[in-house]
């Protein structure tokens, strides 16, 4: 392929993945900010911390499917990158379809099992990464990111057309995840290619069962790198952080139940937060950038706590109560998806090619582990303190970021992908 033919699709590959990470983005928040009306519907006959709770340990079940990222992640070096891209973006508008016509629950939970088992593999990043130039990584999949951030402002939009003050209908949230993942899916089914650095690693390895294709040979080959500590210290970073999804996932209801925010002011508060997002992406690929993964790990790890505070502060408050939640919400988010972005690709960063899935994945297996423990935690906390306790608990876990960074963790900026 000649040069101009390959900018054209490396432009072109940038587009779809921009549409995938809209669907990602999207699904992955689109329940976020209906649980309140969840619960209204499935959990409404016993006291709100008891509601709270068993929401809690339902949506904990169904980030059991995030486990299987890892075998995903896995099969990404076995099978390809665009199988597995291609897998995934169907099996979100699966899913998304069978939450539609939940009845309880129990069946809620089941379905969100499928949901997260496809909206946590971040296939697209590992694939975006292979075909980018060292030094350039964080700009591309920060731009995915932030054309994907469109998914992240249609959340908002669509829950003011479907939560009023005088209606719900909180399965209407799923609608455009059916829609778009169809087409999308076809698209990249006949469109796009291998990734050239999964093509070159193929080319090069023997066809039958090796070293190299056993699931323990790529364990063995990234704890046996020179980067072992490094990635050690990023799967406790990623467990801190999926502590940490609970505030994303349970904080409207926490809102709709613990301030006087009418559902037209909540509205406003999840628009803050997706505007702010962008912002925070924009920053983040910048900085990282410019002046490393590590400034920006040290900055969201302090910030989050803090912008917890400001949160808690406002539900106590009468006078401008929506602007100080409108301000700590969109800290805490720009800080929670920031460190995800960072963790993200570092990890890619400091894992050979060979097994850069399977390090994904285990990535990915930590930070499943810290989202469904912090549900879990957070539902007895719930029961016996309140909502907002855990909220303060898990973010000031995030300050444990800092020493493994400081301690642990190289600048990764500038590292050559294929040299690893």
């Amino acid at each position: 392929m000649e040069k101009g033919d390959s900018r054209k699709f490396f432009i072109y590959i940038v587009i779809v993945l921009i549409f995938v990470e809209i669907l990602d983005t999207y699904s992955t928040l689109m329940l976020t900010v209906v649980p309140s009306k969840i619960i209204e519907e499935f959990l409404s006959s016993g006291p709100q911390n008891v509601a709270d709770s068993i929401f809690q340990i339902a949506v904990a079940f169904g980030t059991i499917g995030t486990y299987l990222v890892f075998f995903n992640q896995y099969m990404a070096d076995k099978i390809g990158r665009k199988t597995l891209l291609v897998i995934t973006v169907f099996g979100m508008g699966l899913a998304s379809l069978l939450i539609s016509i939940s009845t309880n629950i129990i069946l809620y939970a089941l379905f969100l099992f499928f949901l997260y088992i496809f909206f946590g593999s971040d296939i697209w990043v590992i694939y975006i990464n292979e075909e980018t130039e060292p030094g350039r990584r964080a700009f591309w999949t920060n731009f995915i990111l932030v054309g994907g951030v469109i998914g992240a402002l249609l959340v908002p939009t669509f829950r003011s057309i479907f939560i009023t003050e005088t209606s719900s209908n909180w399965r209407g949230m799923t609608y455009f995840a059916i829609l778009l993942a169809i087409p999308l899916g076809i698209i990249i089914l006949f469109t796009f290619k291998e990734t050239s650095k999964y093509a070159e690693i193929q080319a090069t390895e023997s066809l039958s069962i090796d070293q190299n294709t056993v699931l323990k040979e790529k364990m063995r080959s990234i704890f046996n790198s020179s980067h072992k500590k490094e990635f050690i210290s990023i799967l406790v970073i990623s467990f801190m952080v999926g502590l940490n999804y609970l505030f994303v996932n349970i904080g409207e209801s926490f809102l709709a139940n613990g301030s006087n925010l009418t559902d037209t002011e909540i509205n406003i508060v999840v628009y803050a937060i997706s505007f702010s997002v962008v912002l925070g992406y924009l920053i983040t690929g910048y900085v990282a950038d410019k002046f490393g993964r590590r400034v920006l790990l040290y900055l969201y790890s302090i910030l989050m706590p803090i912008s917890i505070f400001i949160v808690i502060i406002g539900t106590s408050v009468e006078s401008g109560a929506l602007f100080i939640i409108s301000l700590g919400a969109s800290l805490a988010n720009i800080c929670y998806w920031g460190l995800g972005v960072l963790v993200r690709i570092v990890t890619l960063e400091i894992t050979p090619t060979n097994a850069r899935g399977t390090g994904t994945g285990l990535k990915s297996l930590l930070g499943a582990f810290g989202v469904t423990s912090g549900l879990l935690i957070s539902s007895l906390i719930t029961i016996l303190f309140n909502l907002g306790l855990s909220f303060i608990i898990f973010s000031l876990l995030l300050l444990v970021n800092v020493p493994l960074t400081h301690y642990f963790l190289k600048e990764t900026k500038d590292t050559d992908l294929g040299l690893i």
